[in-house]
């Protein structure tokens, strides 16, 4: 697998189809937090995973951030209470992680895999 590039596109697909998937533009900004919303609160996270049942699935309101890292994409868990896997490899909190193409994330019991296009 290849680093993550910070230039072009990154797919976040999280269900069966492509409908359910989040495009971000990698050139945009130096970093997105990926969680849920909620009615209890009015937080909103960059990537919203809250219509996709993230609650029921062990998902924070603030679980995890992509952030720019030593010239690469990386993961950090936000300390979250159920963890974040990637490729069945818990992180460690506040610790970036680098992400390659094709990576299998678990937030609790979230799938969400990323893939990279120019």
């Amino acid at each position: 697998m290849a680093d993550i590039p910070l230039r072009g596109k990154l797919i976040i697909q999280v269900g069966p189809s492509a409908a359910d998937s989040f495009t971000l533009r990698l050139s945009d900004t130096e970093g997105w937090v990926i969680g849920r919303s909620d009615n209890k609160s009015s937080y909103e996270p960059d990537v919203d995973l809250g219509r996709y049942n993230a609650l029921s699935r062990g998902v924070s309101r603030r679980h995890a951030a992509l952030v720019r890292y030593h010239g690469r994409l990386h993961i950090i868990d936000l300390s979250s209470a159920n963890g974040t896997f990637v490729n069945g490899e818990r992180l460690k909190p506040e610790t970036p992680h680098k992400l390659q193409d094709g990576d299998k994330l678990l937030l609790g019991n979230f799938n969400l895999t990323f893939t990279h296009v120019e």
